[in-house]
């Protein structure tokens, strides 16, 4: 039936524009009182509350330490004196910025560049490539602002491309530098990918609905989601992180989610019902699957607040927020836009049914292919699980085509980029400034060094040879005298920062190297540990940022594992109280776990990185994609108790939902999708692996999942063929016969009794 539609009421209702200027409203206060710059340091990614980090703020207890450096190695011919004049310029410009407090080089610590390479101490600090380059170590000031450490590495970067030249190539690197180019890599993520996916979103929409009050609906709605999401997550000190940095997107696609399948189900309704009416009975009939669909998704980021790797963490916390947020806001916002009387573009909509339907018959013609290579990527890809990279290198944030990877990995194949701590003591609890002590700890010094994973190595031993070696009247003093005189202000107090007051502690400094290892820092670090332990030390602590970044990785796999598993479990549950149905919880489960063992063995396949920002990438796609299967399981049920006598049920659900299906993965794909445009590789991981995920969900709730939901269907009685004539005189004649035998016999009786 088609409405007949007047000029007046295309116009907006006064309901609409309340929602309207709302939305304005809050996107004012939204840039008015919320940080939106990715705020991204050193606690950004440890907590102070993680046990490991407890023993990196022992360390700093112990020793005076600074891990703000910046490390610059320049290569070119270190022994030239237009080599060592430039090295100059860049020592004395950089020294006058602000936040350096120190810088050594060849040229600013050693008595000179030959007294540098025969030095055991300044060769190993300062000369790398064999003697093809120098470094230069910069010492920033603690407790700078995000803010100021960015302006300062601007500047650093301004020199270099002043100096930088084939004869003299400056490469950068330092976890404070690092930390900076994910910063800006986030920021520029967070204004494109905001403004990318109204554009994307937009035009998705009006190619599949065709109405101007539908995308004007969808915008106002998601604005609103987003706006207060980072409202709320603001009021709570979740600040814009390496992972809340993308929230604006997942809260888009969570509150688009709700909005096609309320949308399909109004459509279905609008030609025959009253614009109010139809759009009631959609909020009717959508809410308890969008519900039940809402906390599946709740618990699969609330799961991610166990993880006890900080960034992770703040994505749960904020991203159960924006679910709620996005359920309330379809709900009360949304059916507003609905019930505007407005033409239905039914010859478009048509063209796009004709479409889906088209869509529907191959893929519904070949099923068995669609079930193959589900199970068949699970079963091609199950050994790779175990190859998965949980453990990524620092070099692998950055693309491997870029000047920035190519000077971290130069720096790190020259001596290593990472910086690792290690406290030792003595088994015997001896103090370790006796001869005998300092010749084991130059022992454990040497065997450090000849560890294919460790770049560069500083220790005390090594100091208090450098002691002997620059000065000519050392051999007037013993160890013990030689370090106490290193302890005064007059040698820069260097040797507090490898043995304690006490002398029962002391420090090795490690640069590690990060490209082409093939263990986790974990186990390198164990391997550290033997090799103390055969060396009559004991390891007592480590710490630095290999060693934290060490166990944050650990936290992301037990997060994939036991997070996982916690979510399914939970997602059972769920599934059971709204199906009221083993058959279909069992199809549920199962077809949701085939989601994150697809994902990640394709991943492990694919030999990809799978860092702190893609690692939660499963939790996501799995409880977005239990939707599905969540709607198809509510219209199951609406069409048994319509006692449709019907062959296959499921068959019918499919039919109906698949339009609905298609057109939430194809917008989740979409959002996700256009982070393959970031530069930033983690973020493109992450999209990816939502795209996958989403993809596989939408095919396994729609072929895999009604395999094993339980489909009996009423038995219907037969009915029997009409008699032709002949028969029913034959019957008539047969119960004449019956009745007169009946009745012979009752007189026989009667006359015996008499």
């Amino acid at each position: 039936m088609n409405k007949v539609v007047s000029k007046n009421n295309l116009f907006l209702s006064f309901e609409t524009w309340v929602f309207i200027f709302l939305t304005i409203f809050s996107v004012c206060l939204l840039f008015k009182f919320v940080d939106l710059t990715p705020q991204v340091n050193y606690h950004t990614f440890f907590s102070s509350e993680d046990p490991n980090y407890k023993a990196d703020v022992e360390i700093s207890r112990l020793f005076p330490r600074n891990d703000d450096q910046i490390l610059i190695s320049i290569s070119g011919d270190i022994q030239s004196a237009t080599y060592q004049q430039k090295m100059k310029k860049i020592g004395n410009l950089i020294l006058d910025l602000e936040l350096v407090t120190d810088l050594k080089s060849i040229v600013s610590g050693p008595k000179s560049v030959k007294a540098a390479i025969k030095s055991p101490f300044w060769q190993r600090l300062l000369i790398s490539n064999g003697g093809k380059s120098s470094n230069m170590l910069i010492t920033l000031k603690p407790g700078s602002s995000v803010e100021q450490l960015s302006k300062l590495i601007t500047k650093i970067e301004n020199i270099k491309k002043i100096f930088n030249s084939s004869d003299f190539k400056v490469h950068l690197s330092g976890f404070p530098y690092i930390v900076d180019l994910i910063r800006r890599h986030l920021n520029t993520d967070l204004k494109m990918f905001s403004l990318l996916a109204f554009a994307v979103f937009g035009v998705i929409i009006i190619i599949v609905f065709h109405s101007l009050r539908i995308l004007i609906g969808m915008i106002i709605t998601c604005v609103n989601t987003a706006a207060i999401t980072l409202m709320v997550s603001n009021y709570f000190n979740i600040k814009i992180g390496i992972l809340t940095a993308n929230l604006t997107t997942i809260v888009f696609v969570l509150t688009l989610s709700h909005i096609v399948f309320l949308t399909y189900n109004w459509k279905h309704l609008y030609n025959f019902k009253d614009k109010n009416q139809a759009a009631n009975e959609a909020v009717r009939i959508t809410w308890p699957a969008s519900f039940w669909a809402m906390i599946t998704t709740l618990f699969g980021f609330i799961s991610l607040l166990s993880v006890p790797a900080k960034p992770i963490r703040e994505l749960g916390a904020s991203g159960a927020i924006g679910t709620a947020i996005a359920f309330l806001m379809v709900y009360c916002i949304y059916p507003a836009f609905l019930r505007l009387q407005a033409p239905l573009h039914e010859k478009s909509d048509d063209n796009v049914k004709r479409i889906f339907t088209i869509a529907f018959k191959f893929f519904e013609k070949n099923r068995s292919f669609v079930l193959i290579s589900i199970f068949g990527i699970v079963l091609f890809t199950a050994t790779e699980l175990s190859n998965l990279n949980l453990d990524p290198s620092l070099i692998s944030f950055f693309s491997q085509k870029s000047n920035i990877t190519e000077g971290l990995k130069y720096i790190d194949k020259h001596g290593g980029s990472n910086p690792l701590i290690a406290v030792v003591k003595s088994k015997t609890g001896d103090p370790l400034d006796s001869k005998e002590s300092l010749a084991h700890l130059w022992k454990l010094h040497k065997e450090f060094e000849e560890n294919d994973d460790v770049g560069t190595v500083i220790s005390l031993p090594l100091i208090v040879n450098e002691a002997r070696h620059s000065n000519f009247f050392s051999f007037m003093y013993s160890n013990k005298k030689l370090i106490n005189v290193m302890e005064k202000p007059a040698y820069n107090s260097i040797a507090e920062g490898f043995i304690t007051k006490d002398r029962k502690y002391a420090l090795f400094l490690f640069r590690m190297n990060e490209e082409g290892r093939k263990d986790t820092r974990l186990a390198v670090i164990k391997k550290l540990s033997r090799i103390t332990e055969n060396n009559n030390m004991k390891p007592h602590l480590f710490g630095g940022i290999y060693a934290l970044q060490g166990n944050l990785s650990k936290h992301v796999s037990k997060s994939l594992i036991y997070g996982l598993v916690r979510l399914i479990l939970i997602l059972t549950i769920i599934a059971l109280l709204t199906s009221h149905s083993f058959g279909i919880t069992i199809g549920m489960t199962f077809s949701i776990s085939l989601v994150p063992l697809c994902v990640l063995w394709i991943i492990g396949t694919l030999k990809i990185p799978m860092d702190i920002i893609a690692a939660p990438a499963s939790n996501i796609a799995i409880s977005m994609g239990i939707d599905a299967m969540i709607h198809m399981t509510h219209t199951y049920k609406r069409l048994k108790k319509q006692n449709l006598k019907t062959k296959n049920t499921w068959l019918m659900v499919r039919e109906k939902l698949w339009e609905p299906i298609m057109t939430s993965m194809i917008i989740v794909s979409s959002g996700f999708g256009i982070f393959f445009f970031s530069l930033f590789p983690p973020t493109q991981r992450f999209g990816g692996s939502i795209v996958l995920g989403t993809i596989i969900a939408a095919f396994s709730a729609l072929f895999v999942f009604p395999l094993f939901a339980s489909d009996k269907e009423p038995k219907i009685p037969k009915t029997k063929k009409p008699k032709t004539p002949k028969e029913e005189a034959k019957d008539i004649l047969h119960l004449a016969h019956l009745s007169t035998q009946s009745l012979s016999s009752r007189n026989k009786i009667d006359r015996n009794n008499n």
